[in-house]
C-alpha cells in the first residue's frame, strides 16, 4: 500500500473507535431522557485513547436513538445520537459505490487497500474531518501514544507517534514535526513513496526502532 491507503487506514480505524463510544453516549443520552435525568455518562475516556470498547459495526442504533431520545413530546435533543446518525448518512455517500451491504465505515475499511492512491487521498480527508467532528463533541484527543526514545526515521525529530487502533496489521507509526515525503529516494525509505505527503509507516516497518521503546498516553 501506498503512504495514502496508510492514512486513510488509520483514519478509518480512529473513526471505528470514535464512533463506537459516540454510540455508547448516545444510548446513555437517550436511558437518561427516558428516566427524565440528565446524562452523567462520561464513558472511560482519557485525552488521549477515548473510550475503549469492541471495535466493529455500529449500524444499528443510532435511528432510533434520535427517537428515543424525545425529540418530540418537549425533552431533551439526544445530541450524541443526532450526531452519530449524521456520520452514518455521510459515510453512506462513498460506501454506496462500494459492493457489500451492512455498516458503511466497515464497507470502506475493507476497501482501502484496493483504491486508487488518489481515491485513498480523498478518502482520508473525509474520514478525519468526520474523526475530528466526534472527537469535539466528545472532548477526546487523537488516538495516538507517544514512543518514547524513538526518532523519526525521515527527519529525526523525537515525538514519534505509534497509532494502534484496528488489527494489529493496521497500526501506524506517524511523526509529530508533520515531515513529509520528497517522493523516491526519500530517508523514510518506503515503498510507493509520493512528494508532500506526511511520513507515516506500518508498524512492523520500524519495528527494530519501536522494540524497546516504552509506550506512553499525551496529549
Amino acid at each position: 500500500m501506498t503512504p495514502h491507503h496508510w492514512h486513510a487506514t488509520a483514519a478509518a480505524w480512529a473513526l471505528q473507535a470514535a464512533r463506537g463510544t459516540l454510540t455508547d453516549h448516545a444510548r446513555a443520552e437517550a436511558a437518561q431522557n427516558d428516566s427524565g435525568g440528565l446524562s452523567t455518562y462520561d464513558g472511560l475516556r482519557s485525552p488521549v485513547w477515548g473510550s475503549r470498547h469492541a471495535l466493529g459495526g455500529h449500524s444499528d442504533p443510532v435511528g432510533t436513538l434520535v427517537l428515543a431520545s424525545g425529540i418530540t413530546g418537549g425533552q431533551r435533543v439526544n445530541e450524541a445520537a443526532t450526531l452519530a446518525d449524521d456520520i452514518t448518512r455521510r459515510l453512506a455517500l462513498p460506501a454506496g459505490h462500494l459492493p457489500g451491504d451492512g455498516d458503511p465505515l466497515d464497507r470502506i475499511t475493507t476497501a482501502i487497500p484496493g483504491m486508487l492512491p488518489g481515491t485513498a487521498a480523498a478518502l482520508t480527508r473525509l474520514l478525519v474531518r468526520l474523526d475530528d467532528r466526534v472527537r469535539m463533541h466528545l472532548r477526546i484527543g487523537p488516538a495516538r501514544r507517544l514512543l518514547t526514545g524513538v526518532e523519526c526515521p525521515a527527519c529525526r525529530h523525537r515525538l514519534v507517534y505509534e497509532q494502534t487502533l484496528g488489527p494489529t496489521e493496521a497500526w501506524t507509526v506517524v511523526c509529530a514535526a508533520d515531515c513529509r515525503c520528497t517522493g523516491v529516494g526519500c530517508r523514510c525509505g518506503q515503498p510507493g513513496a509520493v512528494e508532500g505527503v506526511p511520513h507515516i509507516w506500518p508498524r512492523n516497518a520500524v519495528i527494530g526502532a519501536v522494540a524497546g521503546a516504552t509506550p506512553s498516553p499525551t496529549t
